[in-house]
């Protein structure tokens, strides 16, 4: 009777358990979304095969397309600093991702090759000419692959702190495996990514690896990202799964060398390893240019967007 009366206690505490976490879940995923921060004017859908795919489209002038980071806490609000000035001598398109804020998060496996698949069908179908990127962090892979892929769809490519190509070459193994159907698990998975995503670890990752100066971090910013995470539901999971485990990565040394396009690299001048990240790209590719900004780290357009304005007049 007692064995009998320990198992029923168990049970009924580990439903109450899953119950409680179930709606704690849900409740994250509708705090974070109430205040609708994730607004930009001029906004549009592309219909694309993998989901609906949100982007912003202004000004006049030869095509420039914007790709923020590729992190679950991004879209293409990184960019909100540049867009006015840029849209004075150019049409300026940037995207939310697949899997990034107000665009659809299909619940998959992300990889390289479909942002590459992205981004030549996005500007075939929706820019309809030859297009200059910008391209932030790890979207720099794609924009790399994808002109490797598409040559006559690209003029010039922009790539602001691109990943290490040591970094950007590994593979995932069975921990990395192990790790996502982890982060996919539909309660355990779900409340993992809510903690990395939670306010005071945002604010920690813009305080000690996207800017050099903490005090420049708006509280805006925090929110903004904090929003991004959480739209969709449970299903933002997914591309932050693929993304730590490595299924995004691809070794980009074949596309490095045979691309013919010109290459300019911003590198924030405190970001870790920088000089050697340069070295990395410029040994496979000795005409690509590149500058550092100073006193800036991940995020050089948050930080210093008049520097940046002042490298995009120059090379556009």
């Amino acid at each position: 009777m007692k064995k009998s009366t320990k198992l029923t206690t168990i049970a009924v505490l580990s439903t109450l358990t899953v119950a409680t976490a179930y709606a704690l879940n849900r409740s994250i995923f509708y705090l974070s979304c109430k205040n609708e921060r994730l607004y930009s004017p001029n906004g549009h859908i592309y219909h694309w095969r993998f989901g609906n795919i949100f982007y912003t489209k202004q000004g006049v002038g030869t095509p420039l397309l914007l790709l923020h980071d590729c992190s679950h806490l991004s879209s293409e609000l990184e960019f909100h600093e540049l867009i006015n000035e840029l849209s004075k001598h150019h049409t300026v398109y940037a995207v939310d991702l697949p899997g990034c804020g107000r665009s659809e998060k299909p619940k998959m496996t992300y990889t390289n090759f479909l942002y590459v698949q992205f981004l030549n069908d996005f500007i075939r179908n929706v820019i309809n000419s030859r297009t200059d990127i910008i391209a932030s962090g790890a979207s720099s892979s794609f924009a790399i692959m994808a002109c490797q892929m598409e040559p006559d769809l690209y003029r010039n490519l922009m790539l602001i702190n691109p990943p290490s190509l040591t970094e950007q070459s590994k593979m995932p193994t069975k921990r990395h495996k192990f790790l996502k159907s982890l982060l996919e698990l539909p309660i355990i998975g779900t409340m993992i990514y809510n903690i990395n995503s939670s306010i005071p670890a945002i604010n920690k990752q813009f305080k000690e690896l996207y800017f050099s100066n903490p005090s420049k971090v708006k509280r805006k910013y925090i929110h903004i990202c904090h929003e991004a995470a959480h739209l969709g539901g449970s299903a933002s999971k997914y591309p932050y799964a693929s993304i730590r485990s490595h299924f995004m990565n691809l070794n980009l040394s074949h596309g490095l060398k045979a691309i013919n396009h010109n290459l300019y690299i911003v590198m924030g001048e405190d970001e870790p390893n920088a000089k050697e990240i340069v070295t990395g790209y410029t040994s496979l590719n000795p005409v690509i240019e590149h500058s550092y900004v100073p006193n800036t780290k991940h995020l050089p357009h948050l930080e210093n967007p008049a520097a940046i304005l002042e490298i995009c007049n120059m090379f556009f």
